[in-house]
């Protein structure tokens, strides 16, 4: 048998429930704390349903604050909501890189990214007036077509410098020294369109004379794709 009591609270900054062996709630200057009977570590809480009123849940929120150990929180949006928002999470782990994909209505599944092998890609370098040559660009892959060639002006050069790019044997191979003028005012784009098929793996150098220039700034911009 036991009794119930009208007890309005403790002096006390601890409670212990279950004996001395129970867990012990605790003041912590007006936060709740759930301890071990020793008050040496916090206690597990266990509930059918959590409702916070707050807008943020700490994990770890006992971190060092150092090496890696740190705090992780999530927390709602500051603003944008209109309405109740419920996300059920997938029942498993998914596979290795795969991401969360949303129904609209709140379900979360596993689905395998986009694949990007067919998408365009650019890869950009700089050339300043003091660049050595040949400029290594990049290497394509076995099936890129290369579909433009841009120099992309930042600074005029002076002098009479020169600018081709190609590979090793053929160096105006997807842009002659007469598709670009490095003088040109800042801003000035020159573009090619080689419109040749994947040659297999090439690596693309910039074949560059400075022509005694001693200023000057540009970028070269290559777009691939790998077709299907």
């Amino acid at each position: 048998m036991g009794i119930f009591n009208d007890l309005l609270g403790t002096l006390r900054a601890t409670f212990k429930i279950g004996g001395t062996a129970g867990v012990v709630l605790k003041n912590s200057s007006g936060n709740l704390l759930v301890r071990n009977t020793g008050d040496s570590a916090d206690a597990a809480v266990t509930t059918s349903k959590l409702n916070m009123s707050g807008d943020a849940l700490d994990i770890n929120s006992d971190a060092a604050a150092a090496g890696a150990d740190w705090k992780y929180t999530l927390q709602r949006p500051a603003s944008g909501m209109t309405a109740a928002v419920v996300l059920t999470l997938p029942p498993d782990d998914g596979s290795p890189s795969q991401v969360l994909q949303t129904d609209g209505s709140g379900n979360l599944t596993w689905v395998s990214a986009g694949s990007t092998a067919n998408a365009e890609k650019m890869d950009t370098t700089n050339l300043a007036f003091g660049t050595a040559s040949p400029l290594s660009l990049f290497s394509t892959a076995a099936t890129d077509i290369l579909s433009k060639v841009q120099v992309v002006i930042d600074t005029p050069f002076n002098g009479t410098p020169s600018l081709s790019i190609g590979v090793t044997g053929t160096t105006s191979k997807y842009m002659g020294t007469t598709d670009v003028d490095l003088t040109a005012a800042t801003g000035t784009v020159f573009e090619v369109h080689p419109g040749l098929p994947a040659a297999g793996v090439e690596a693309l150098i910039a074949t560059y004379t400075a022509g005694g220039a001693s200023a000057g700034a540009a970028r070269i911009l290559v777009t691939r794709v790998s077709p299907d």
